[in-house]
């Protein structure tokens, strides 16, 4: 990995460059993957934190959060990892070399006494970056309350079961990535299918149905004929 520190201010301040490497899957499995970068030991890192950053891959630009730090909220484990949240990308970028650019410091890295906790900063860290970017909002005029297991629309508040908000939730994090209905049932049950996708079926016809007298019209999962499901952001 390479780092250069920046100091004009329209610049970032710190450029990372590395290899990406498979993580534990964690950002994953709750909604929010990342791209874990591979750095070698004793190499000076930026504090830690969670920055604003911009990804170079492949000649194009993308935009994102990178996490510096250990992840008290998840594991009591003492290594420092470098993890960045690539906004609507969902490819296959295991071995490939990106750099990173980090131009603001969002917050501190912090443990969360629940995982919902954590999974709220991690939605406001992103509508931060967002902002600061200037990025169109994909959700429309649907907010998400973590810890209340609600959403917001047309400033009605629609409480959703914990199963039904969990699934909504994993894909509103990731509204470029179409989920099967395997995956969707081993993230949210946390066990094999065993033929049991009746239960994903009938939890997306409950979330719809919860919805369906504030959204005017527009539906917000949408089913992809032989496949499974994906967030409808358009």
């Amino acid at each position: 990995m390479r780092i250069e520190m920046k100091e004009k201010i329209n610049e970032p301040i710190y450029t990372l460059t590395g290899i990406v490497i498979h993580g534990r899957g964690i950002g994953k499995h709750v909604g929010t993957p990342t791209a874990n970068i591979e750095i070698a030991k004793n190499t000076f890192l930026p504090k830690t934190g969670v920055y604003v950053a911009d990804i170079l891959l492949s000649d194009k630009i993308y935009y994102g959060v990178t996490h510096i730090g250990t992840r008290p909220t998840l594991d009591n484990d003492s290594f420092v990892s470098i993890e960045t949240h690539i906004f609507d990308f969902d490819k296959d970028i295991y071995g490939c070399t990106i750099t990173v650019n980090l131009y603001k410091k969002l917050r501190e890295v912090r443990k969360f006494n629940e995982l919902s906790l954590l999974l709220e900063q991690i939605a406001n860290d992103r509508t931060m970056a967002q902002e600061f970017w200037g990025l169109k909002q994909t959700n429309h005029t649907l907010h998400i309350d973590v810890n209340r297991h609600c959403v917001i629309l047309e400033q009605q508040e629609v409480y959703l079961s914990t199963n039904e908000f969990e699934v909504l939730y994993l894909l509103l994090q990731s509204p470029q990535t179409t989920f099967t209905k395997e995956q969707i049932y081993e993230q949210i049950w946390h066990e094999p299918t065993n033929n049991h996708l009746h239960a994903v079926e009938n939890t997306i016809f409950q979330i719809r149905k919860r919805l369906k007298p504030y959204c005017k019209g527009h539906e917000y999962i949408k089913t992809v004929i032989g496949y499974g499901y994906k967030f409808n952001s358009e």
